[in-house]
């Protein structure tokens, strides 16, 4: 068991990559909570996975010094996945926590102690199964580590009613919610570089301008937080916010979702199929674990608008060729395909 761990920690160093110029950012149009994001990355491929409650897992061994632990989901929810059904890049779950990830290359995480730890992506998987409030999940962060295997990741999560952002920084975890998330968005600096940052420009407190055409993570955060103070006046503001997106999106802006999360829907488009606005409604979903794990490919072009019939049920080929297809873009050892795409097997219905 030790040598197939360390063969994997070494497959995996630079594996579980996410996006490098991401934005992120929370709006309030009339008074309901959305989330936008943008998912810049060299290959936007991924699958959309319908995850369910009742599911008893153990998070995977990737590092000899990593302490398993065991769970059991207990909110169902909607993931996109590059590396494979568990290990999401973000989603939503059926009580409207949101939670995405953001590369943060200065990130330091936590020594390595005797506190349960998760990978960076099934981090993410780990949440949504099991929380509904940022109150919970702050008080659960004290009690767990991240152990990464290759990315340097920061996080942003909302509740229905409120945000946070999670950092480990200089070796400890920083978490900013409530008066002291002041401007309520991220991309992939530091929260408190954006905030001083903003502090300098119109409506942040000061009176310069906002960078526009800038495509640097400091000037995406102003100005996608300068932009959603003003989306709460329209009518339906859907396609406001794809727009806002676009402005900070890079050229590889592979995903734009929208998480509305007092509605319980993500709406969502992408590179290759840009023209298609789909959305995915979370209350139409069996997330009951003895229903069939279903998934939807995003770059399918089969449909579009309301897309919950358009998802198939799931296909261990397709997960492995999805898997498959990260580990040959970034040139990884092709044994890390099989090992993620087995994880699955080892999870049990409740």
């Amino acid at each position: 068991m030790k040598k197939f761990t360390a063969v994997f920690v070494l497959i995996l160093s630079m594996t579980l990559q996410v996006a490098d110029a991401c934005t992120i950012f929370s709006l309030y149009p009339q008074g309901k909570h959305w989330v936008g994001r943008t998912f810049d990355w060299s290959y936007g491929h991924a699958l959309v996975y319908n995850n369910k409650r009742g599911v008893t897992k153990t998070s995977v061994k990737l590092l000899l010094t990593d302490v398993t632990s065991s769970w059991t989901s207990k909110f169902g929810s909607i993931s996109f996945n590059q590396f494979g059904r568990e290990f999401p890049n973000g989603g939503m779950n059926e009580a409207g926590l949101m939670i995405d990830a953001l590369e943060l290359d200065s990130s330091v995480y936590l020594p390595i102690d005797s506190k349960a730890s998760f990978n960076e992506l099934q981090f993410i998987q780990y949440v949504l199964d099991n929380f509904s409030t940022i109150k919970d999940l702050k008080d659960e962060l004290q009690k767990i580590r991240i152990a990464p295997v290759g990315s340097k990741l920061h996080y942003f999560t909302c509740d229905v009613s409120e945000c946070m952002t999670i950092e480990y920084i200089n070796g400890a975890l920083v978490t900013t919610d409530g008066a002291d998330l002041k401007i309520s968005g991220l991309a992939n600096s530091t929260y408190a570089e954006h905030v001083d940052y903003a502090k300098d420009f119109v409506t942040f407190g000061g009176d310069r301008p906002v960078v526009l055409d800038s495509k640097k993570s400091l000037d995406r955060f102003v100005r996608s937080n300068y932009n959603a103070k003003s989306v709460s006046e329209v009518m339906d503001p859907t396609q406001d916010v794809f727009a806002f997106l676009d402005d900070v999106g890079s050229v590889n802006n592979r995903w734009q979702i929208i998480y509305k999360q007092n509605e319980k829907t993500i709406t969502f488009r992408t590179k290759s199929q840009f023209d298609k606005v789909r959305k995915i409604d979370l209350k139409q979903f069996n997330f009951d674990c003895r229903s069939v794990v279903t998934y939807f490919d995003v770059d399918s072009a089969e449909a579009t608008g309301d897309i919950n019939n358009a998802f198939k049920s799931f296909d261990a080929g397709v997960n492995f060729a999805s898997i498959k297809k990260s580990v040959e873009l970034q040139k990884l050892p092709a044994p890390l395909a099989g090992r993620l795409a087995v994880y699955p097997n080892e999870t049990a219905c409740n």
